[in-house]
């Protein structure tokens, strides 16, 4: 065997060898581009969700969810995308809680949040992803809690405001079963809003509560109770902050104050739904 059969033989026995021990010599190359890529991917979808570009951030967090990608990341980004297209702002979803005439720590206030709300099937399915995150932070729990309460306002108007003039009042012809084919019946509604579990996985009881750890830091020590459970949420909060927590408390307590009348007084539940939002 000559000098340059012998070569020949080497390379094809080193690469059976390789082939064999199931080794890829660029296995690391192509995992360190591969994640390269999602971290690119992921910054472009915040880019584009920053800028309003919500088709964008769409199409970068579809594609890493269709790599596989199951990563907090990923899910706040397709969360916030599907919220930010269904109309949701955080900022102007505050600022209807917090300013203009009070008082703010009542339900009527959370009423305010209905007009942000432009696509409520959308909005909870950015609910539904907020609530895959594994290790949420502050800003999640405050933007999926103002998510809950923009889309239960929103439905509760879908369903109980008969004369479409966005209040809950006198003129609204409500009964057992206001709107039942194009919204959920009251006992579904009452379940995702109040008792649990939430198709979302965020009832109002939730939001409470993530209002509650998000808003904690800065103001002065307060200690609140969920109105469901009453589990007890301790921590230092603004005055406009609790307020907000204290409204979503009262629109649950408003809720559970008119179920015991469904399908047992039309007139009594009829009431109690329009004391809601406060318009009678």
């Amino acid at each position: 065997m000559n000098r340059f059969s012998t070569i020949v033989v080497v390379v094809v026995l080193g690469v059976a060898m390789l082939g064999l021990t199931g080794c890829n010599l660029f296995d690391g190359t192509d995992s360190a581009l591969h994640a390269r890529t999602d971290e690119e991917l992921i910054e472009e979808g915040n880019l584009a969700l920053e800028s309003g570009d919500f088709t964008a951030s769409n199409e970068r967090f579809d594609e890493l969810l269709a790599h596989g990608i199951a990563r907090d990341e990923v899910f706040r980004g397709k969360g916030e995308t599907l919220a930010g297209q269904a109309g949701f702002r955080f900022l102007a979803s505050l600022d209807a809680l917090q300013n203009g005439v009070g008082p703010y720590d009542t339900a009527p206030v959370c009423f305010r949040c209905a007009s942000l709300v432009r696509d409520r099937p959308l909005m909870v399915q950015g609910i539904t992803w907020m609530n895959r995150l594994g290790s949420p932070d502050r800003s999640d729990r405050m933007a999926r809690a103002l998510m809950k309460v923009g889309a239960a306002v929103r439905l509760l108007l879908d369903k109980y405001d008969t004369n479409n003039n966005r209040r809950l009042d006198q003129y609204d012809e409500i009964d057992f079963d206001s709107n039942d084919g194009k919204t959920p019946t009251w006992p579904s509604l009452y379940q995702d809003l109040v008792t649990g579990p939430a198709a979302d996985g965020e009832t109002l009881e939730q939001a409470f509560l993530d209002l509650a750890r998000g808003f904690d830091g800065r103001g002065d020590p307060w200690v609140l109770l969920s109105p469901v459970a009453g589990q007890t949420a301790s921590g230092t909060f603004s005055a406009s902050n609790r307020a907000t927590i204290q409204a979503v408390g009262d629109l649950v307590d408003r809720l559970a104050a008119a179920h015991p009348y469904y399908n047992v007084h039309v007139a009594s539940f009829a009431a109690a739904i329009r004391l809601l939002d406060g318009a009678e």
